[in-house]
């Protein structure tokens, strides 16, 4: 792997800071930051050990703490092929209370993957989960995921009636979507589309007398969408479309098209053209257009 200067920085520049250079070597440079805000009667601080090369490892820790917001603290570990992060926020116990967030991310090339697990014990205990991968093979990209939660649903009082006393929900995301370009660079044509489907589980609290726990299973929901845009004779053409079905319930189609031209009178302005059709389910279909000429003087 060919090695990549990497010029590191903790400084906001929306915010007034004093920073501190506290090691310069050749493969690492380390800084500090020390950022306060009058205003919000807030401070935030942070310090980094940054490589050269990003294929060698970089820590880094950040925190904030202030009067009128939450009190925030992070640390991640990782280069240019994987990162692990822990970030920690709290709240008001109204609110739930800490919110603990661990983060992983994978990049090898064409295969790419991500885990997310966040839990709030002051919120019933909520627990979130999610994970996937995409693999990308010329135009083509494939992709699935996976996306759970899980809460108390049942007081302490009743606790003692039930097997299982939370609510769990399961949905898996998988598809693949495409870009393919048309013509040349400087026309910069693309035809995309791609094609997604989504299986849902929910499960509630098992009493005691229940053999198995209540379970519902939502409508998998699969979704098409094609598209193209391109320059097509002076202008730039955009047209699209998209059509959701939800088994068993009916399905919703979408169009939509819009055409822009730089100066096509010799004045300067701009003209463009869009328009769409919706056609939900249940409701009614609905269709617009629009054309407008902009000039600047």
């Amino acid at each position: 792997m060919a090695q990549q200067s990497k010029k590191p920085s903790l400084a906001d520049p929306n915010v007034s800071a004093a920073e501190y250079m506290m090691f310069l070597g050749r493969e690492y440079t380390a800084q500090a930051r020390v950022a306060g805000n009058p205003g919000s009667s807030s401070m935030d601080v942070g310090a980094a050990l940054v490589p050269m090369n990003s294929s060698n490892l970089e820590v880094s820790a950040r925190g904030s703490a202030g009067l009128n917001s939450p009190n925030k603290f992070a640390v991640s570990v990782g280069n240019d092929m994987f990162n692990l992060s822990r970030r920690l926020q709290d709240a008001k116990v109204s609110q739930g209370g800490m919110t603990i967030t661990d983060t992983g991310e994978v990049d090898f090339g064409p295969v790419k993957g991500y885990y997310q697990q966040s839990s709030q014990p002051g919120n019933q205990d909520l627990q979130n989960k999610s994970y996937g991968a995409n693999l990308k093979l010329g135009p083509v990209k494939l992709f699935a995921d996976r996306k759970t939660s899980s809460q108390e649903g049942v007081s302490e009082e009743n606790a003692p009636y039930y097997g299982n006393t939370r609510f769990d929900n399961e949905k898996d995301n998988v598809g693949f979507n495409f870009r393919l370009p048309v013509g040349s660079e400087e026309d910069g044509g693309a035809f995309t589309g791609g094609v997604g489907r989504t299986y849902e589980t929910q499960k509630g609290p098992q009493q005691l007398r229940q053999e198995t726990r209540p379970t519902d299973r939502p409508p998998n929901v699969t979704r098409f969408r094609g598209g193209y845009e391109g320059k097509v004779g002076t202008g730039i053409l955009g047209v699209g479309g998209s059509l959701t079905d939800v088994r068993g319930v009916g399905t919703e189609s979408s169009l939509r098209g819009s055409y822009n031209v730089r100066d096509p009178l010799g004045f300067g302005g701009e003209l463009s053209a869009r328009g769409s059709y919706n056609n939900p389910i249940g409701g009614e279909s609905a269709a617009q257009a629009l054309i407008n000429y902009r000039m600047k003087f």
